[in-house]
């Protein structure tokens, strides 16, 4: 039996048909997922934490050593794991569950499920259909060509541990990394330029984060959510092969806006950089933890109601699945 919260909050979602239902652009064919004005929000909420070394870099750097970005939140040096970096990721693990449920459902290859009901192939970047629920919630990845149809809005982040305590850099307890550069020269004599030294943040090191997507489906949430724990595996940052792992908590998940961010979460951590003092605040839903809507009365899910509502997803993916065939 479904509790009356969560089905409180799925009254404010969207209809699949008034989103992502694919409509005719221009002459030729070509479809596109339905653009439209922010009517809802849904926000998600939690907190990653570190499972393996993670390189979370938003520059360019030298060939022979990795620095990992850092900013300084009130007053205290953090590593910076930017929300481009997040959408990239999580992007590519949405994909991979997309094709995987399009596949079981249809009993065909998703090249021409896509074909059939999008109208295009699904080549990254330069030929997105655009018209498919990947496409529709985090856009086209082409300036000019649909990025901003993107319904989902990341923000950047922080470590709430400090830098010192955080990474491992030249001159602290574990010190920078080790590793081959990629244009060595095998048959030269190893030297100091044969090696590429990086810092990495620690295993055990927690960001909180923010997600909003723009007028959400259930669909949309929930299959937010299944990428997340995708991406977790698959790994963020550089070399996110064999690093950057992460273990994820869904703290809450929302309609509205929250009237909190990423900072307020980070001081609310304390000056003992505290995980369970941000743990308490939504376990016990204590002020602060408070979202905004235009219209409607905020419904917020916390704990086995968003373990309750990802179970939903085989069926809400029928039904958008029902929709495409029309």
């Amino acid at each position: 039996m479904m509790s009356d919260n969560l089905s409180n909050f799925i009254k404010q979602m969207n209809e699949l048909k008034d989103v992502l239902e694919p409509q005719p652009f221009g002459n030729g064919g070509k479809k596109i997922a339905k653009p439209s004005m922010v009517k809802k929000v849904a926000t998600i909420i939690g907190v990653k934490t570190t499972a393996s070394r993670f390189i979370p870099v938003s520059h360019e750097g030298y060939s022979t050593d990795t620095y990992i970005d850092r900013v300084d939140i009130f007053g205290v040096n953090r590593a910076e794991f930017i929300g481009r970096k997040q959408k990239g990721i999580e992007r590519r693990a949405h994909m991979t569950m997309f094709r995987e449920l399009l596949e079981n459902m249809s009993g065909q290859k998703w090249e021409d499920v896509f074909k059939k009901y999008f109208g295009d192939t699904c080549i990254i970047p330069d030929d997105l259909c655009l018209a498919c629920w990947n496409c529709s919630l985090f856009g086209g990845l082409e300036a000019g060509k649909g990025a901003v149809f993107s319904r989902i809005r990341y923000f950047d982040t922080y470590s709430i541990e400090p830098a010192e305590f955080a990474v491992a850099m030249e001159g602290s307890e574990e010190g920078m990394a080790i590793g081959n550069t990629v244009s060595e020269n095998l048959s030269a004599k190893r030297g100091s330029d044969s090696y590429h030294q990086y810092e990495y943040v620690k295993a055990g090191t927690h960001f909180p984060f923010i997600a909003i997507i723009e007028n959400p489906t259930l669909l949309d949430v929930i299959g937010y959510i299944r990428a997340v724990r995708i991406a977790d595996n698959q790994g963020y940052g550089k070399y996110s092969a064999n690093h950057g792992k992460f273990d994820t908590q869904f703290l809450a998940v929302s309609t509205g806006y929250p009237r909190f961010s990423v900072l307020d979460m980070i001081e609310w951590a304390g000056e003992d950089y505290s995980i369970k003092n941000v743990l308490d605040m939504f376990n016990g839903k204590k002020p602060g933890v408070e979202f905004d809507t235009v219209t409607d009365v905020p419904i917020a899910l916390y704990g086995d109601e968003i373990d309750e509502m990802a179970q939903l997803l085989s069926r809400e993916f029928k039904m958008y699945f029902e929709m495409l065939k029309g």
